[in-house]
């Protein structure tokens, strides 16, 4: 098929090829795609109509001979819903043909076709991943030739260009936005994450580790881990054997200097096989300071638990007696004896509740 231009059809689709290829300013290469065509085939209107959610159609990307919008400002206009018999004859001929407008059936749409002044079109199915997402559409005004079938066939041709121009750019939105929603997650929703190779030399550290040693990551990168965890509770050797057990999940604590504050980190490690030669180690890491001081507090007051219940249960066992009559006062304790050890159990029993108040009950109930 040649045109008034002379372009042959297998040149206009290669030069579509190329400028819907260009990953910059997709939509304006879209728009300048439909202008493009629109001469090509002597179309007065070139549009894509696009199906929203609810089964209705809006215009999302137009071209016009005059340069002007066809459509009405009204917004009750700029839609139309789709119906059976079109719907039908997108399955039989994989495209909806409109020879003249009369024959038309769907009110809505014939009204919208007589407001632009359209004579014939043609509506190309546009699909995305094998969904029907929206319409390449071409429309005759003043010309009043029908398209032919060979001149149809190719514009069949016309729309599986553009669907794949479409579909590539609607996966590198969906990349991109992924790829945000994933820098988010291992930058801010983590504690430490890092990748590791087989001798434990860093190649990947986000945010969160690395600002604990400097405020890049290149100041940490090529780092043995062993360097930047002065304590570990396992071997670099075991660490490094975790890649011959690819089903296991190694857990180890170990501790960071941060200026002069320790930071206690538990790791979870497990290797990723990135090819047949080549496995690296990544570690999940969470801050588990607070829950150590905790640890610390506990052990501290299980001391002093320890402590009083030795130095008190005498003076606790004496006072008792005494108070039972099992000894004579007089012969064993005075009152005035008596009445100091009850005043000395009663001040290391109000330290003790102090340290348990302050430090543990108050924990307790949080938690």
């Amino acid at each position: 098929m040649q045109t008034e231009n002379n372009i042959t059809g297998a040149e206009f689709l290669s030069d579509l090829n190329v400028l819907l290829s260009t990953g910059v300013g997709l939509n304006r290469n879209v728009k300048l795609a439909l202008k493009k065509l629109g001469e090509h085939e002597r179309a007065d209107q070139v549009y894509i109509v696009s199906i929203n959610h609810d089964m209705t159609f809006t215009i999302s990307e137009e071209w016009t001979r005059t340069g002007e919008s066809v459509f009405p400002e009204s917004g009750e206009k700029r839609s139309f819903y789709y119906d059976r018999k079109l719907e039908q004859d997108l399955e039989r001929d994989n495209y909806i043909y409109i020879r003249d407008i009369n024959d038309v059936t769907n009110e809505s749409l014939k009204n919208i076709m007589r407001a632009m002044g359209v004579n014939c079109a043609i509506f190309l199915p546009l699909y995305i991943s094998s969904h029907l997402f929206s319409f390449l559409c071409l429309s005759r005004c003043h010309h009043e030739e029908p398209w032919s079938g060979e001149e149809i066939a190719f514009l069949v041709q016309v729309a599986s260009v553009l669907s794949g121009a479409l579909e590539k750019e609607l996966i590198l939105r969906k990349l991109v936005k992924h790829h945000a929603l994933y820098q988010d997650f291992i930058e801010n929703r983590v504690g430490y994450i890092l990748r590791l190779n087989r001798h434990l030399h860093i190649s990947f550290s986000n945010k969160t580790f690395y600002s604990l040693f400097g405020d890049s990551p290149d100041d940490i990168i090529g780092t043995r881990i062993g360097e930047l965890m002065t304590e570990m509770d396992i071997s670099p050797k075991k660490l490094e054997e975790v890649v011959k057990s690819p089903e296991d999940l190694l857990t180890f604590n170990a501790k960071v200097m941060r200026d002069d504050e320790v930071v206690f980190i538990e790791w979870y490690a497990y290797p990723v096989r990135l090819d047949r030669d080549h496995t690296e180690i990544h570690l999940i890491g969470y801050d588990v300071t607070r829950f150590k001081e905790m640890e610390r507090e506990l052990t501290l007051l299980k001391t002093e638990l320890q402590t009083f219940s030795e130095t008190m249960y005498p003076m606790w066992k004496s006072i008792k007696d005494n108070l039972s009559g099992e000894n004579e006062i007089g012969n064993n304790e005075s009152f005035d004896n008596l009445s100091q050890k009850a005043m000395a159990f009663n001040r290391l029993y109000e330290e003790l509740l102090s340290k348990i108040g302050y430090k543990f009950v108050a924990n307790a109930y949080r938690s």
